[in-house]
């Protein structure tokens, strides 16, 4: 009796110390191989030392992050010539460099590809290049827009969320459109204009968005805009005519005082109807994008608004290019003042001050010719 029950047993204890050696076997090698990786395995182990990743049949992982960052060459940006917190607090007053900022630091951390970055900044380029560039911006790119540290942050949420892609695509077309269905229609700068804009040249080559030819050919544009008061004829030439100009209507006896309509010529007041005729004309932006000037008679302190920003928190680095580009600006301070445009978004103007009335004009006078945007202002409390 007993020698069966010894027979029936022993299958059981032999399979039982066969695991055993197995799992102390397995146990040696793991350690083994994780104290000396480079060490050869035991001959017959080999499968012990293969971890679950390496194993060639195993299908790769769903990448869960970013794509892989790209080398510097393969962005599709020119060279920058400063960080990019520091382009940021250049740019701040400028949303439209601001977007292109953004797509270019989306590339530059693997949240977009290089070639979707190359194809929306070459769709909206003449927001940047407007004379060189013959195919105008999307529409609203003038718009405030978040910083470019909110939009990143926001896209790198939607990597591990259902529909992510699509997020993202969403996110980068509320930046710069990849197909825009609306383009901003061209208005002709007037001097003041054509100034800031050769400033911003300047600006745009030190945050790598564009090149030294780039900026070159612009230039050279512009000031032939500003000497000979025409457009280049190659952009002229892809230009709708102007629409006709309607005849202001004669004001009723009593509404309308002597009849003057902002320029006090008596007439009203030239602007370009639809497309543009290639003269340098004066065009005024719409008053709610400027500070309130200065009332008549006003006595008490002045600023000078200097530019509007999309966020306030540009107002620091702003201000201290600001200061550095300008120095009569370095024994001022300055204040950031949110304002509700309405359907135009909300924007945050940085006035610098305080200042006498009188201090304010002479201020705005010398720093209007090297291509600053001065507006006098009453300056807040």
């Amino acid at each position: 009796m007993r020698r069966v029950l010894t027979l029936l047993t022993l299958p059981l204890v032999l399979s039982a110390c066969s695991t055993v050696d197995s799992y102390v076997q397995s146990t040696v090698a793991k350690l083994e191989h994780a104290t000396n990786p480079s060490a050869p395995p035991r001959p017959g182990l080999e499968p012990l030392y293969r971890s679950p990743d390496s194993d060639p049949t195993r299908p790769a992982p769903l990448a869960a992050g970013p794509l892989q960052q790209p080398e510097p060459d393969d962005v599709p940006f020119p060279p920058r010539l400063i960080g990019h917190a520091e382009a940021e607090g250049l740019l701040a007053g400028d949303p439209a460099a601001l977007r292109f900022l953004t797509i270019r630091r989306l590339a530059e951390t693997g949240q977009i590809s290089p070639e979707d970055a190359a194809a929306r900044a070459a769709a909206n380029l003449g927001a940047l290049l407007p004379l060189t560039e013959p195919q105008p911006p999307a529409a609203g790119l003038f718009l405030p827009a978040p910083p470019p540290r909110d939009i990143e942050r926001a896209m790198a949420a939607t990597w591990t969320s259902p529909g992510g892609a699509s997020q993202r695509s969403f996110m980068a077309d509320n930046v710069l459109p990849l197909n825009p269905t609306q383009r901003q229609a061209m208005v002709v700068p007037d001097m003041q204009a054509a100034r800031q804009a050769l400033a911003r040249l300047d600006r745009l080559n030190q945050a790598g968005l564009i090149s030294g030819d780039q900026k070159q050919a612009e230039e050279q544009a512009l000031r032939a805009l500003m000497a000979g008061g025409s457009l280049p004829e190659s952009l002229a030439a892809l230009t709708p005519p102007p629409e006709p100009v309607q005849p202001a209507k004669p004001k009723k006896a009593g509404t309308g005082g002597s009849g003057a309509s902002g320029s006090g010529s008596g007439r009203p007041m030239e602007r370009l109807q639809g497309g543009v005729t290639g003269e340098l004309k004066v065009i005024p932006s719409p008053l709610e994008l400027t500070a309130p000037a200065l009332p008549a008679g006003f006595t008490g302190q002045a600023g000078i608004h200097l530019l509007s920003m999309g966020s306030a928190t540009h107002g620091e680095q702003a201000w201290k290019g600001l200061s550095t580009q300008h120095p009569e600006l370095a024994a001022l301070t300055y204040k950031v003042i949110r304002a509700d445009l309405g359907e135009l978004g909300v924007t945050h103007r940085l006035i610098a001050g305080p200042l006498s009335p009188a201090n304010a004009a002479e201020l705005c006078a010398a720093l209007k010719p090297k291509g600053q945007s001065c507006t006098p202002t009453p300056f807040p409390p």
